[in-house]
């Protein structure tokens, strides 16, 4: 039916005679309804073909390659930590990469992305300017709104742990702006996520470590700190303010709404001691709604992440533990949809323990998967929704697994994510592109 329409509209152009400019008006106005009617017939045709509606077609074949032979540069020393990033202009996402040399010094290395086609390093290899001090952590994101990213790196100076910002010049250099405050950061602090805390739409600075302590000693009341992003990247510290007490011994902080209001809460854990639930008043103001709202569970807590496990909406939680007298190594925690939570089993994941779990919808199907990383290898539980998983490692993943932390990212911009992990062994540096052939 549609070859016959598209026939009939061709047939219809050749017998036109345009002949001035008045007529080629006219003729155009009799041409616009056959047009719009033949494009509303095709309109079924494309709309069945959507991306997500193929990919759901055809999600038992997803699988990851591993390219990193043909896609990764050579890369001395060992790989700490990576993140993706957008470096400059383009749509495609690039790495920075924390390396330590041989003598145990850090330095950034960014590799740009070739369109889809690997990583390259830049033959100007000076790209993020570095002040003196080691590099604790880092992180990433576009803190003044020019769609490019910034990094925030925790540093361990002999004056103690400092925060410092290098913008992006846009083009991928990375510099510390001359004269830029930047409030100064508690002892004990090694960690720090960037988040949009007060829903202004730019991203604050959420600082935090397992024991952080006053300048005198004695355990600060806030175990985090909060600098507030004014929209053009300058901060405040409006943590005693915005933050309420909880006891030292952070581990963990897994940002999203759990109380079901649209405002990214906060679901803290701790090696030793009781895991804490923090909501958003919706400007930043956190209150600990832990009493009454999470299970008191015992153990050490290695890792969690959240998704929404069960369908209805709300984001559930998956936490990773070390019981020395139950022998649980994890649970669930279903949300009512309010931010009250009922501990579930984990017994469906089958893969007992770990050092961390990663959620991810790898096969477009609407359901969370899940990788969790365990004595150097990785393992692969697909989602079959209802809190039930199935083991699919052998088919999902490359042959060698060694891997002690990822970093998610759209490197070939088809939509969907690939992985940049670190080997457990050698600290270098793997990618998996995610395919579905």
């Amino acid at each position: 039916m549609q070859v016959e329409r598209l026939i009939a509209l061709i047939q219809a152009l050749k017998k036109m005679r345009i002949k001035n400019k008045n007529s080629m008006r006219a003729r155009l106005g009799d041409l616009v309804p056959m047009v719009l009617i033949f494009l509303l017939g095709l309109f079924p045709v494309f709309s069945g073909c959507s991306k997500k509606q193929l990919l759901s077609k055809n999600s038992n074949r997803q699988h990851y390659v591993d390219v990193t032979k043909h896609y990764l540069p050579k890369i001395s020393g060992s790989i700490e930590r990576a993140k993706f990033a957008r470096v400059d202009k383009d749509s495609y996402r690039d790495l920075i990469l924390q390396v330590q040399d041989k003598k145990g010094g850090s330095r950034f290395l960014v590799l740009r992305n070739k369109n889809g086609r690997g990583f390259e390093i830049p033959k100007k290899n000076k790209m993020v300017q570095v002040p003196e001090g080691k590099i604790l952590f880092f992180d990433v994101g576009d803190l003044n709104k020019d769609f490019a990213d910034d990094i925030v790196i925790i540093q361990k100076t002999d004056e103690g742990n400092r925060a410092r910002i290098l913008f992006n010049n846009k083009k991928g250099y990375f510099y510390k702006k001359v004269d830029f405050f930047l409030p100064e950061i508690l002892s004990g602090i090694d960690r720090v996520k960037l988040v949009d805390l007060d829903h202004d739409h730019d991203l604050d600075l959420f600082f935090y470590g397992e024991k952080v302590v006053m300048p005198d000693g004695r355990p600060a009341s806030n175990q985090a700190q909060v600098f507030i992003n004014n929209g053009k990247g300058e901060f405040q510290d409006l943590s005693s303010l915005l933050l309420t007490p909880v006891p030292p011994g952070i581990v963990g902080v897994f940002f999203a709404d759990y109380s079901g209001d649209g405002i990214r809460d906060i679901f803290l854990t701790y090696r030793n001691g009781r895991d804490r639930l923090l909501f958003n008043n919706g400007l930043g103001k956190f209150t600990d709604n832990t009493q009454g709202r999470l299970p008191v569970i015992k153990g050490e807590t290695t890792h969690a992440d959240w998704a929404d496990f069960d369908g209805d909406g709300d984001n559930d939680l998956l936490v990773l533990k070390r019981q020395a007298q139950s022998k649980e190594t994890g649970y669930f925690l279903e949300n009512n949809g309010e931010g009250r939570f009922t501990k579930r089993s984990a017994k469906a994941l089958t893969v007992e323990g770990g050092s961390r779990v990663y959620l991810l919808d790898a096969n477009g199907n609407s359901i969370p998967d899940a990788l969790i990383l365990k004595a150097g290898t990785t393992h692969f539980l697909q989602g079959q929704g209802e809190w039930k998983f199935s083991v699919e490692t052998i088919r999902r993943l490359p042959h060698a697994r060694r891997i002690m932390a990822m970093a998610f990212g759209d490197f070939d911009d088809d939509g969907y994510l690939d992985i940049f992990g670190i080997d457990s062994e050698n600290r270098k540096g793997k990618l998996w592109l995610n395919r579905f052939n």
